[in-house]
């Protein structure tokens, strides 16, 4: 098991750096990252035909000129 899929490894290494994470919530991280990939696949096959487009409700990285 690779060390940082330990819920207590987690836990302590966010102590380490003064941040208060009980191992049961992060045993249950890796589930949200799976529930908002789902969230978003579905909102982003929401027909928008004649409305804005589907990026206004998804939130998506964008670059800057500078970057």
């Amino acid at each position: 098991m690779n060390p940082f899929d330990d819920p207590q490894h987690f836990s302590d290494r966010a102590q380490e750096h003064q941040l208060e994470i009980s191992e049961e919530d992060a045993r249950n991280i890796g589930s949200v990252g799976a529930d908002v990939a789902t969230t978003y696949a579905a909102i982003r096959q929401i027909d928008t035909t004649g409305f804005e487009p589907a990026a206004i409700f998804v939130p998506t990285p964008s670059k800057r000129k500078g970057d």
